[in-house]
C-alpha cells in the first residue's frame, strides 16, 4: 500500500502492456491461421466464456478488492469468505454450462471448442487477482499476467499449424489462466490471505445480496463487450463475427490505458473516499479532464490509422474490418469516462446506483444491439456498440453527478468535436496514413492545450502524482 503511484502505475501498465499484448498477438496468429470464420468461432466462444465467469463471479470480485483496500477492522466481509462463494458459484456454472451446451444443437467442432473454453472457469475461479489488487500489489498481478500471456502464445505458435488445429486452442487457453492462478496462489502461501476464519454460513446471504447489486451491474455493463459478438456469429455468419472480432480486439488494445486508470481509481478512490471525500472530489475533476482528452485522443489515432492498422496486424483478408475499427474507436473514448463514472460509483459504496445505472443503461442498449443486428449489416452492429456504450454512460453520468456535482461538460464537448472534426478532415485527406494520423494527433493535443481542458496547473498536478 506504501508504494508510489508511479511503481503502482508501472506494474499495472506493464501487466496489461505484457499479457495483454501477448494475447493480442496470440490473436492475430490464430486469426491469420484459422481464416476469419473459426476465429469468428473463437470470438463467439470467448464471448459466451464472459457470461459465465460473469456468472461464477456476480461482482465479487469488486467486492473483494474494495473489501481488501481497507483497513482490516473496516471490512464487512473477509477474504475467506469471498474466495468460498466464488468456489460455490464457480462449480454451480461450470456443471449447468456444460449440461446446456451439450444439449444445443451445433456442429462437434463449435461444440468442442465452445465447451473447451468453460472448462477455463476452474481455473479463473480460483484466481486471486481481486486480492492482490485489492492489497494494490499489482507486481504480482503484472507477473502472473505476463506468465499468463507467454505460456498462451508459445503454446499456440508451437502447437496450432492450421485451421484443423481449432479444438485445440480453448485447451491452451485454459492452460495460460491455469499457470495465472498458480502464480498467485503460490505468493498466497506467504501472504496468508485466509488467515481470518469464515464467521459461518450466516454470512454468506449478505455476501452474495451484497455482490449480486454490482454483479447484476457488470452484467448489463459487459453487453456491449460479449453480446454483438454472439449475435453476429448466430444472425449473419461465423466469418463475420471474425471481421468483427478482429477490429473489437484492436480496441481492447487501444483501452490498456483505461485499464490502468481503472485498476489505480478503485482502491485508491475507496481509500480516500472513506477518509476525505471533498479531496476526493477535487483528483476526480482533474481525473475526468485527462479521461475525456486521454481517451478522444487514442480513439482519434485508431480511427484514422484504422486502415494501416489493419492491413498491417491481419493482411487484406479482414479489409472489412476498417470500417467497423473506425465505428467502434467511439467506443474508446466514451468508455474512459463511463469508467469514471461506473468504478467511481463502486468505489465510494453506491453500489445501487452503480446496478440502476447499467440496468436501465444496459436494458436499452441490448434493445438498440438486437435491433442493429436484426437488420443483418455487420456496420450497423459494429455502430450499435459505440451507441450502446454512449446510452450505458449517460446512464452512469447521471447518478455520478450525484455523488460528484463537477462541470462534465465541457471537456467532453471540447474533446470530442476536436477528434471528430479531426477525424473527418484527415480521413479525406490525400497524405499518407502515417502522416494524417502523425498531424491529427499534434492537432488535438494542441487544441486541448489551447482551451485549458488540460493547462500546466494539471499537468503539474499529474506529474507531481507520478512522482510523489
Amino acid at each position: 500500500m506504501g508504494d508510489k503511484l508511479k511503481e503502482k502505475a508501472f506494474w499495472i501498465a506493464l501487466g496489461d502492456i505484457a499479457g495483454r499484448g501477448l494475447s493480442f498477438i496470440t490473436s492475430i496468429y490464430l486469426a491469420r491461421t484459422l481464416g476469419s470464420e473459426f476465429y469468428g468461432l473463437i470470438t463467439v466462444a470467448i464471448s459466451i466464456l464472459g457470461y459465465a465467469t460473469w456468472s461464477t463471479d456476480l461482482g465479487l470480485n469488486n467486492i473483494g478488492t474494495r473489501e481488501t483496500a481497507k483497513e482490516p477492522s473496516k471490512r464487512i466481509f473477509r477474504v475467506l469468505e469471498v474466495f468460498r462463494l466464488k468456489l460455490f458459484l464457480g462449480i454451480i456454472v461450470l456443471v449447468g454450462a456444460t449440461l446446456v451446451v451439450s444439449m444445443i444443437e451445433m456442429g462437434d467442432i463449435e461444440k468442442q471448442v465452445i465447451l473447451g473454453y468453460l472448462y477455463s472457469i476452474i481455473p479463473y475461479m480460483v484466481l486471486l487477482e481481486w486480492y492482490y489488487s485489492g492489497k494494490q500489489q499489482f507486481g504480482k498481478i503484472a507477473l502472473s499476467k505476463v506468465l499468463n500471456g507467454l505460456f498462451y502464445f508459445l503454446l499456440v505458435v508451437i502447437m496450432v499449424e492450421n485451421m484443423e488445429d481449432v479444438t485445440l486452442v480453448p485447451v491452451l487457453y485454459t492452460v495460460g489462466v491455469t499457470v495465472a492462478a498458480l502464480t498467485l496462489g503460490t505468493f498466497a502461501i506467504q501472504d496468508k490471505p485466509f488467515a481470518l476464519p469464515s464467521r459461518g454460513v450466516q454470512i454468506y446471504p449478505d455476501l452474495i445480496k451484497s455482490s449480486s447489486i454490482l454483479g447484476l451491474g457488470q452484467f448489463f455493463a459487459q453487453i456491449v463487450h460479449l453480446l454483438p459478438a454472439i449475435l453476429i456469429g448466430a444472425i449473419l455468419s461465423l466469418k463475420d463475427a471474425g471481421l468483427y472480432g478482429a477490429a473489437f480486439r484492436i480496441v481492447v488494445v487501444a483501452m490498456m490505458i483505461d485499464r490502468v486508470f481503472v485498476n489505480l481509481l478503485l482502491p485508491n478512490l475507496a481509500s480516500i473516499w472513506s477518509i476525505d471525500p471533498n479531496t476526493a472530489k477535487q483528483k476526480i475533476g482533474v481525473v475526468f479532464r485527462f479521461a475525456a482528452a486521454g481517451g478522444a485522443f487514442i480513439a482519434l489515432i485508431t480511427a484514422v490509422g484504422a486502415e494501416q492498422i489493419i492491413g498491417l496486424l491481419y493482411g487484406p483478408e479482414y479489409s472489412a474490418s476498417v470500417p467497423l475499427l473506425q465505428l467502434l474507436s467511439v467506443m474508446i473514448a466514451v468508455t474512459f469516462i463511463n469508467s469514471l463514472f461506473s468504478f467511481g460509483l463502486i468505489a465510494t459504496n453506491k453500489d445501487r446506483e452503480y446496478f440502476l445505472a447499467t440496468c436501465f443503461g444496459g436494458t436499452i442498449s441490448a434493445i438498440v444491439i438486437f435491433s442493429f443486428a436484426a437488420f443483418g449489416d455487420i456496420l450497423l452492429a459494429a455502430a450499435s456498440v459505440s451507441i450502446a456504450e454512449i446510452i450505458i454512460t449517460s446512464f452512469t453520468y447521471f447518478w455520478f453527478r450525484k455523488v460528484a456535482p463537477l462541470n462534465y461538460m465541457r471537456p467532453v464537448l471540447v474533446s470530442y468535436s476536436a477528434a471528430l472534426s479531426l477525424f473527418f478532415i484527415f480521413n479525406w485527406m490525400p497524405l499518407p496514413i502515417l502522416v494524417n494520423t502523425l498531424l491529427a494527433g499534434i492537432l488535438f493535443l494542441g487544441i486541448i492545450w489551447w482551451s485549458g481542458i488540460i493547462d500546466r496547473e494539471h499537468y503539474d498536478w499529474a506529474k507531481r502524482k507520478l512522482t510523489e
